[in-house]
Formats: structure tokens, sequence, C-alpha cells
């Protein structure tokens, strides 16, 4: 009796837990109640491990891929070029992120403590799109943090975050007891997602979207496709509206910016795309805004296809891949130590002045989350990452017949996480841990994973 009281209130501390790290990932400046919580939750999530493999004999399949990944970014501390930088990036992007995937996949067990996750993950979604809201035109990165402003994270990362969410929240809307929650908690998503101007962001959402609601039987074909068909012309009108947004921002947004050198002024040309990047801290994406050269015939005639042609020929993504991708045959095996910013620090000095001068975010990082994975541990790491996503969706996928809503959602946060990294990385720290303790919460209640749970 005593062990099963102790057990329970074990179970309870993992969810209280549990609901303030998934409320205090989606906010900046909260380190101190975030490093506290996962110490806590470290030392239970030990615990509770600890107890299942003394009394559990049923397979792990994840653990194996989960190992290796974790083994080999932490045994790349030993030829990184920066060792400090590889531990400290270990501990943020893998060691903690699973701790939380194992603790959510415990709680979430438990119906009684999956409401709390709940109630955090909505009151956090509410908070983030009232901020959006109230301080639209203050969120570009480069101004002032004042207010409530000070727990609002970068932009590229907030979209990211609120894209991650939306799974679990289809879920709860799917729900008839959660179904205003999680439909309301959807809307603010798609506010803060929105508000950023990440037009990425819509992309990754349609990605979602369509995994989610695609057709379950034959007959639901012709509702799915008119639902589909709605959720398409709607994104595609806030995609537009967001960047003739970005760009009617940019005359409001001139008398905050600083005073022109005149190295900028020799630079012309780009001064609209700098300031055109409102609520961006990527300037990759800042060319996409500069005046297209001269188009005669088809592309003059439609606008739609101009501005895409616009966005495709003067985007400088292409440029930073092609250095980056230039650099892995320097360390092609396993690369030069984990951690996002080592790939800069190691070539760093190879980049060329004349893409520094288009883009000096070109100095952060490769802009993709695979070729960043590849630069910091090498063909190894990046079969390993390949082969840890693989099985995440392949768990889901084992709960298809037996829980569907849970398997489309596990699959459409990997699907939309993946599609949203494709043009920059914003797997890092908080977002990380988000995507990890989603997974866990998912997979948790599909009951794709038949190991004991020991907070019972």
């Amino acid at each position: 009796m005593n062990d099963l009281r102790f057990q329970s209130r074990i179970g309870e501390t993992l969810s209280v837990g549990c609901a303030i790290l998934i409320f205090v990932a989606m906010f900046d400046h909260v380190m101190a109640i975030k490093y506290v919580d996962l110490g806590m939750l470290v030392v239970l999530g030990a615990w509770c491990a600890g107890r299942s493999l003394l009394k559990d004999s049923h397979t792990r399949p994840l653990l194996l891929p989960l190992g290796l990944w974790a083994i080999w970014t932490l045994m790349s501390a030993s030829w990184s070029a920066d060792p400090a930088i590889s531990v400290h990036a270990w501990f943020d992007e893998v060691g903690y992120p699973l701790t939380g995937f194992y603790v959510f996949w415990l709680t979430a067990q438990q119906p009684r403590h999956v409401r709390r996750l709940q109630i955090a993950l909505w009151a956090a979604c509410l908070i983030l799109a009232g901020i959006s809201v109230a301080y639209f035109h203050l969120l570009d990165p480069a101004l002032p943090k004042s207010g409530l402003l000070h727990f609002y994270p970068r932009v590229g990362h907030t979209s990211t975050l609120a894209l991650m969410a939306i799974p679990t929240l289809g879920v709860m809307a799917a729900n008839a007891d959660t179904r205003i929650r999680g439909l309301t908690g959807i809307l603010f998503c798609v506010i803060i997602g929105g508000a950023t101007l990440n037009r990425f962001f819509w992309v990754a959402l349609a990605a979602v979207v369509v995994i989610l609601q695609w057709p379950h039987t034959p007959n639901d074909r012709k509702r799915a496709a008119c639902i589909l068909s709605a959720l398409f012309v709607s994104i595609l009108i806030a995609a537009g509206f967001s960047n003739k947004l970005r760009l009617a921002t940019v005359a409001s947004n001139a008398t905050r910016s600083e005073t022109v050198t005149t190295s900028a002024t020799m630079a012309k040309p780009y001064i609209g795309m700098t300031l055109a990047s409102l609520h961006t801290e990527d300037p990759a994406a800042r060319l996409a805004d500069a005046d297209p050269p001269h188009h005669v015939g088809l592309m003059s005639r439609f606008p739609a296809l101009r501005a895409a042609d616009r966005v495709i020929t003067a985007d400088t993504r292409p440029q930073i891949w092609s250095f980056y991708s230039s650099q892995v045959l320097k360390h092609p095996w396993i690369g030069i130590g984990f951690g996002k910013p080592l790939p800069s620090i190691a070539y760093g000095s190879l980049i060329p002045s004349t893409l520094v001068e288009l883009d000096e975010n070109v100095r952060t990082h490769a802009h993709n989350l695979f070729l960043n994975t590849l630069l910091q541990v090498g063909v190894v790491g990046l079969a390993l990452e390949i082969i840890v996503f693989a099985s995440l969706a392949y768990r889901f996928y084992e709960a298809r017949k037996t829980h569907p809503l849970l398997y489309r959602a596990g699959l459409a946060l990997i699907i939309g996480m993946i599609t949203k990294n494709l043009t920059d990385d914003f797997m890092w720290e908080s977002t990380m841990l988000m995507f990890w303790c989603s997974c866990g919460w998912l997979m948790g209640l599909s009951g794709a994973q038949t190991n004991a749970n020991c907070a019972s």
C-alpha cells in the first residue's frame, strides 16, 4: 500500500513537472524555472527508468536508435572544434529533450495527468497569441523588448513552437470533452505563426493539415477534399497577406532603423531588403523582397508568378547551402563536433566576403536541419538522425489501426518539424525540447510503446 501511494505521488509530481515544462518551453528568459524543473524531471525519470528496467522485460524498439544517437553526439565532443560547446549542446539538444520524451510518455498514459498538460499548453498558446497581437509591430528581433515581449522568443523559434503544438491540439479538438480548447488552441497557434510573418510557417502548416485531414476511408474522400481545398485556399490567402504585410511595414520600420552608413549606401539595392526583414532574424529571406529585374511576357502578366520567381532567384539560401556543402568533404564521416554554432566557427573564415555582404547570417549556420547535422556529426551522425526520425514515425505507424488520429498527429508532428526546418534550422534548445516532449506525449496517449509505467 505504501509503495502504491509513493508511486502515485511520483506520478503526480511528474505530471506537474511536465505541465510546467511544456508551458515554459514556449517562452524566453525563463531559464531558471526551466532548468530547475528539468533537474527534478531528470531525477524522477531516472528513478522510473531504473524500476522499469528491473521489473519489465518488454523490448524497447526506440531505445537502440535513441541510444546510438545520444552516444554518437556525445562522443563527438572528443574531436569537436570546441568541446565545451559540444557538451553544452548535447545537454540542451539531446540529454534534456530525451528526458522530456520519456517523462511525457510516462505522464500521458494517465488521463488525469494529461489534463494538466492540456491546460498548460493551451494557456501558453493563449498568452503567446495575446503578445503577438498586442505587440505585433515590435516583434522584430532588432527592436527593444519591453513588458511581456521580454518573454517572447525569437520569431523563427516562436513560429516553430506554434507549429509543433498544432498536432497535439488537433488531438484535443477531436475529443468532445476538449474540443473547444483544442480548436481555440489551434487558432492561437495560427495567430502566433502568422504574426511572425515567417512565410515557411504556412508551407509547414499545409503539410500538417494534409496529414491530419487525409481521408480515413474511401467514403471520406469527398468530405476531406472539400475541407482540404478550403484550408489550402485559406493558407494561400494568409501566406500572401503575410508577405504583403511584410512589405507594407517597411516604411513604418524605417524610422526605427539605424542611420545608414556610407558602405550601406554603396549597397543601395539591398537596403530595402534589410528593412523588409521585419519579424525574421534570417537575412537569407531578406533578398526575396528586393526589386526583381524587369520581366517580360508571362512573368510580367502574372504578379503571383513574378513574386514566386523573385523569391526563387533572389534568395541567398542556395548560395549558403552551396558553401557549406563544399565544406562537408573536409570531415565527411565524423564532422567537426555536435553543436549548432560549430560549422560557422570552423569554416567562418572561409566564407566568401561577397556572400557575407549579401547575407551576414551566413556566419551562423547552414540553414538546413540535415546539412547542419552532416557538418556537425558527419555521415554517421546524419544516418543515425534519419534512423531516429524513421523509428519515431514507424512507432506511430504501428498505432494506425488502434489509434488512427494519434498516428496522424505523430506523423504530422514529425513531417511538420522537418518541413519547417528545410530552409532554416530552428531545432535548438526549447524547440528541440518541445518536439521531443510532444512526441512522448502523443506516443504515451497512443500506447505505441508497451513499457510498464512505473509512475502509475
